[in-house]
């Protein structure tokens, strides 16, 4: 696996994904608003950087979830799991 592999983020609905990818520009973030749902993908700058643009999304989601509500979002590891965002407490 290449160590610069995309954190992807499925949103819905668009105008979510369109504020989540605004909110992570300076990650480099790109919407393909064509895929259903609409993906939002983010390549980290390096190996080293992948968990820091993990935890952006994590906190970029707590912003999205707050302004949409019914917005649901889904961060697509690489093991093909779905993890919820933002994710629960603990």
């Amino acid at each position: 696996m290449s160590p610069r592999r995309p954190v992807r983020v499925t949103v819905e609905p668009l105008e979510a994904a369109r504020e989540l990818t605004a909110l992570l520009e300076d990650y480099f973030a790109e919407l393909d608003a064509e895929a259903q749902p609409p993906l939002v993908s983010i390549v980290p700058i390096d190996a080293h950087r992948r968990g820091t643009v993990i935890y952006r999304v994590i906190q970029a989601s707590r912003t999205i979830a707050k302004r949409y509500p019914d917005a649901d979002m889904l961060l697509q590891t690489e093991d093909g799991e779905r993890w919820r965002l933002p994710p629960p407490a603990i």
